[in-house]
């Protein structure tokens, strides 16, 4: 999100005379208008912002780079509520410190993934969990469970040793592996709603290269062969994407052709010490005309996640991830598909273009909110889960498309949820469903007293938390 980096004071007197701030996602589909933009200089003027406004009992939220797609990180309309109403970026916090001893790094929440990799490369240093692109805020990434591919791999959290925090009242907490481990595991993935976020330790390693092979392979309508061989192929690679099968939409037929070739990546260590070029090429990260067999080497970060330039589509599209134990791979990704064919007649909007099917496997973790979390697992499971994501892109960037699709998108939770144990990735396309949520995070009302302690008055929720996580404390905290 690009904001005006001003100085706390000059921005709360820009509050004051009713210098209101509208913010936007970055697909534009999701908005708020706020009182302000608040970006405190430092972590002591976040803390004094926050004890000024637990008083009036202010409604905050604080955003990264907008880089979501459903109401998380919305903030509250000051159309709906007559509480004062903020987006506070800390943008500002951009201190770093790297302890070599222990092999991690500590920085401010202002940090870009982006920017953070480059610091760590100049300094021989290299992260092992990434998502698939760089652009977000780094904690905000962290905060809502982003993730990459590995079944020995977790998501971006788990790479978390320590944090500091600002409650409502303005109040720090600092909480790490050591003196309070539990507790570590509600702040890895908090959606915002535990407090503020000024520093985050994290674990890394000595930069070291990988080896990525990218193959193209055969599509077929006969879906459970075709998932039969990725599932085959997840037992030979640890660390894998597949990007497809790929379908595209015929006008005419008002119907979806399957493309006759998909293609896989995989990445291996490797003692390469010649020429990194996977970001050399925007194939490298499912950008790009990328259908073709090649190998490309590179710095692992590099090699697995897509720098702000190898964005490769700014259009709209919708999108679910949903996350189920591995076990369930093959029946679930035929009936997921089977599933989406059958809500093709009442795909009645235009400009639909191509529908793109993605797989990964993801290690599971002990993070409270984590969409991985293994709590509810029996002991048959691997504790590996699989990772099924559909994106419904379009040719033209309409409104109505992208919410038609949205639509479609979140009947496949209440579809498939109980059959496959399945987790959506927070913010996209989960409809509300309290008890479903509870029945997933076995550990939400341990989560809760958490919030309840850092927010006692649901400053930091918006309507998306009070109706995802059943905090039915808040249910009326736009006139609390």
């Amino acid at each position: 999100m690009v904001g005006l980096k001003l100085p706390l004071l000059l921005v709360l007197l820009h509050a004051v005379f009713g210098s209101a701030y509208r913010w936007f996602n970055w697909q534009f589909e999701v908005t708020c208008e706020s009182d302000a933009y608040i970006a405190p200089e430092d972590e002591s003027a976040a803390a004094s912002f926050l004890r000024d406004q637990y008083a009036r009992g202010s409604l905050i939220k604080v955003v990264g780079n907008g880089h979501g797609f459903g109401n998380l990180t919305t903030c509250v309309d000051t159309a709906r509520t007559k509480k004062p109403s903020y987006i506070v970026s800390l943008t500002n916090l951009k201190h770093l410190d790297i302890n070599r001893e222990d092999m991690t790094v500590t920085f401010g929440a202002g940090w870009d993934v982006y920017d953070l990799i480059q610091e760590l490369k100049a300094n021989g240093l290299s992260f092992n969990n990434l998502g698939v692109e760089q652009v977000q805020n780094f904690i905000g990434a962290v905060s809502t469970g982003t993730h990459g591919t590995g079944s020995l791999v977790g998501n971006m959290a788990t790479q978390v040793v320590g944090l500091r925090v600002l409650d409502s009242q303005g109040s720090l907490r600092v909480i790490d592996q050591t003196t309070n481990a539990e507790e570590l595991k509600a702040f890895r993935i908090s959606l915002g709603a535990l407090g503020l976020i000024t520093e985050m330790t994290i674990k890394v390693h000595p930069t070291y290269l990988v080896k990525k092979t990218t193959r193209v392979l055969n599509a077929t309508t006969d879906y459970a062969q075709m998932y039969k061989e990725i599932a085959q192929l997840y037992k030979e690679h640890d660390r894998m994407t597949v990007w497809g099968p790929h379908f595209d939409w015929d006008s005419k037929a008002q119907d979806w052709a399957i493309e006759p070739t998909y293609f896989a990546s995989w990445w291996e260590p490797t003692n390469y010490t010649g020429v990194r070029n996977c970001t050399l090429n925007y194939c490298a990260n499912g950008c790009g005309d990328c259908k073709k067999n090649y190998i490309c080497y590179d710095e692992v970060s590099d090699a697995v996640s897509c720098g702000p330039e190898g964005v490769c589509t700014h259009q709209f599209y919708a999108e679910i991830e949903h996350f189920f134990p591995a076990e369930y791979l093959l029946e679930a990704a035929t009936n997921y598909t089977l599933f989406q064919q059958s809500q093709t007649p009442r795909m009645k909007a235009p400009y639909n273009e191509q529908m793109v099917f993605q797989f990964r496997m993801l290690k599971g973790d002990d993070a409270y909110l984590s969409p991985v979390n293994t709590y509810n697992l029996g002991p048959e499971s691997s504790g590996v889960f699989a990772v099924l994501e559909i994106d419904w892109m379009q040719e033209y960037n309409n409104f109505t498309t992208l919410w038609q699709n949205q639509e479609l998108a979140e009947e496949f939770l209440p579809r498939f949820g109980e059959a496959y144990n399945v987790r959506s990735h927070w913010n996209k396309m989960s409809p509300a469903n309290s008890t479903y949520i509870l029945e997933k995070f076995p550990k939400l009302p341990e989560f809760l007293a958490i919030q309840e302690r850092q927010d006692p008055k649901c400053q930091f929720v918006n309507d998306f938390l009070v109706q995802q996580l059943g905090i039915t404390r808040c249910s009326d905290y736009l006139s609390m």
